[in-house]
């Protein structure tokens, strides 16, 4: 998604008999989503959920951890 998109209300999803939801049609297409593609869903609070796709949070872990290094290193910089 580009900046514009990123904060942006698209729509409204209701939870099925079994649990499931429908994202809708605009978020799909603004996150290129696939049939078949595999989401992540983390708990944000106890009444709100992310959804983010496997591959970006593969992608994140990834660029986080050839910089931990550098980020261990600030945190015994920072104050206590």
């Amino acid at each position: 998604m580009n900046k514009s998109s990123r904060k942006k209300f698209i729509g409204i999803a209701t939870v099925g008999e079994k649990g499931q939801i429908v994202i809708p049609a605009e978020a799909r297409a603004a996150m290129k989503l696939m049939k078949g593609e595999k989401l992540i869903v983390m708990s944000a609070h106890d009444d709100t959920i992310m959804i983010m796709k496997a591959s970006r949070l593969e992608a994140m872990a990834s660029h986080l951890m050839k910089h931990l290094a550098s980020v261990r290193k600030l945190m015994k910089k920072a104050p206590k």
